[in-house]
């Protein structure tokens, strides 16, 4: 539907936006507007409709699997054993990689694990000053472990990019 980059890129933003947001205030309580959104974007942006549901449904249980593995082991408490608020903004995040965050594609992986480091633990932060998640340790031990793992996660996600963008998950063998 969308055609102008700039277009497409501004409505990725606000709805990845809308997204975190709905699930930082509401969390597994705004599922129905969450799906909602995550629709829209794809409603929105069909033009990569098959490469951006597998991408999502490839890499969203893997990476909100890390997070639950962080609240099993202990760092964190996101507040509810099943928390799909998690699972929408990571499948938003993906969708966002392709769009407004594509540029991220474009600087090296230095720049994208100094990124990653800084921008996530901004965001888990955020998410925990609204209730969201509550953080297990002291905040600054916290902040540097999830920088860390950011700093690996965000080249990492990056990379895996290019399976769905060059259609080598997409193939029929």
């Amino acid at each position: 539907m969308l055609k102008q980059p700039l277009a497409i890129n501004l409505a990725d933003l606000a709805i990845f936006q809308g997204i975190w947001w709905l699930a930082a205030l509401w969390g597994n309580s705004a599922l129905l507007g969450l799906a909602a959104l995550l629709s829209l974007h794809l409603m929105l942006l069909p033009e990569q409709l098959k490469r951006d549901c597998l991408a999502v449904l490839v890499l969203g249980p893997l990476v909100w699997g890390i997070d639950l593995a962080l609240q099993t082991l202990g760092f964190w408490n996101l507040h509810s054993q099943c928390p799909f608020w998690l699972l929408a903004i990571w499948a938003g995040f993906i969708l966002s990689l392709f769009y407004s965050l594509a540029w991220l594609q474009k600087i090296s992986i230095i720049n994208q694990a100094l990124i990653g480091s800084l921008a996530a633990s901004l965001s888990y932060l955020g998410g925990a000053k609204l209730g969201a998640l509550s953080f297990n340790y002291s905040l600054l031990s916290s902040l540097a472990i999830l920088a860390i793992l950011w700093a690996i996660l965000l080249p990492s996600l990056v990379a895996s990019l290019y399976l769905f963008k060059n259609n080598e998950v997409l193939q029929e063998r």
